[in-house]
């Protein structure tokens, strides 16, 4: 199959990996000589970074996590793939399997694709051994551990040929093009630590607190920078405050410019509990930043400890430890730095993943 209309449908409203993934592909699909359309959240950060993209057909419906039992909603998006002659449909969010995906199999689009970026289970019930079954042809996992996590709790959830591995792809010809200057001002004689991602338990921002606060007294000066949002942001202030911190850690919000971000900082520090990949790794090793992250997940599959990176049990006293390894060697932070981005050029080339997603598509 040599699909021509390809529609990446994402709505999920705040900006993340899935994101991030459907943005970029829908951009190089466009520019390979796809017919584009997406599918995305009204006023969603997907539906505005793409906005007004030349070759990018914006459809921005009213759905809902119940959108699937809606009828109107249901028919609106039938109608939608016919009236668009859609071959492929690439679905980012579980909610979206169960509306797009129906959807497009009741339009008969012939290729209905998965793309699962988060390694949790998928559990083993029977609306999913039916959308698995019966409604979806291919499935893409960003990582072995999320292949893993699919398949955990149903190993014949879906055959292992109709699924594909495609590891996140990093631009980083562009990342190093762009025009940035540090977002945050250094300090004098002070080393900066940096972590980014949305502020939810997954991304476990109070075990680096924990950690920083052990640090104290027992490492170089150093400073925190939390770049994110999200529901835990008032309790990790809170937390900040009561371990004395509030000298040393500055929330920053959403940050937009990541490369500002990066440029601010001298180690990168991720102490999430899960990753479907980690766009912010691969950001932070494009900039040649050693990085500090727990050894779980698909986290080892693009950080390789004591070489590009320092991994750890997930618990704050063993980040700390790497922490103060790293901040105590200049010549380690280097030469780790350069090695990961050596990683992210062989291996997360965006060339290499987009041509791994169009052999997907003509499977």
């Amino acid at each position: 199959m040599n699909p021509k209309t390809l529609c990446f449908f994402n709505t999920n409203g705040p900006w993340g990996g899935g994101e991030h993934w459907h943005c970029q592909n829908a951009l190089l699909a466009r520019d390979r000589g796809y017919r584009v359309r997406v599918v995305a959240k009204k006023g969603g950060e997907l539906a505005k970074r793409l906005a007004g993209e030349p070759g990018i057909g914006l459809h921005t419906p009213d759905l809902g996590g119940l959108s699937f039992a809606n009828p109107v909603a249901m028919a609106g998006l039938v109608r939608y793939f016919r009236r668009e002659a859609v071959d492929a449909v690439l679905l980012c969010l579980p909610r979206d399997v169960k509306a797009g995906g129906v959807a497009a199999k009741l339009a008969g689009v012939p290729d209905i694709i998965y793309r699962r970026g988060i390694a949790v289970p998928v559990r083993d019930r029977w609306l999913n051994r039916l959308l698995f079954h019966r409604v979806l042809t291919k499935l893409i996992v960003n990582s072995e551990e999320t292949r893993r996590c699919v398949l955990a709790e149903n190993p014949y959830l879906m055959p292992p040929e109709r699924i594909h591995l495609i590891y996140n792809g990093f631009n980083s010809a562009e990342f190093d093009a762009r025009k940035s200057a540090p977002l945050v001002p250094r300090r004098p004689g002070e080393l900066v630590i940096g972590t980014a991602g949305r502020l939810t338990e997954q991304k476990s921002q109070h075990l680096l607190l924990e950690a920083a606060a052990l640090l104290k007294g027992s490492a170089p000066p150093f400073r925190v920078l939390i770049a994110g949002t999200g529901e835990l942001e008032a309790e990790l202030k809170a937390q900040a405050v009561r371990l004395g911190l509030s000298d040393r850690v500055e929330f920053l919000g959403f940050v937009r410019d990541m490369k500002a971000f990066h440029q601010s900082i001298d180690i990168f520090a991720l102490p999430s509990l899960w990753e479907g990949f980690g766009f912010v790794l691969a950001e932070a090793m494009t900039m040649s930043l050693p990085v500090a992250a727990f050894s779980v997940s698909s986290i080892p599959e693009v950080v390789e400890h004591g070489v590009t990176g320092l991994l750890s049990r997930p618990e704050a006293p063993a980040l700390a430890e790497n922490l103060r390894a790293l901040m105590a060697d200049g010549d380690l932070r280097a030469r780790l730095g350069e090695a990961g981005r050596g990683r992210v050029l062989e291996r997360f080339g965006l060339a290499g993943t987009f041509a791994a997603l169009e052999a997907c598509l003509r499977a």
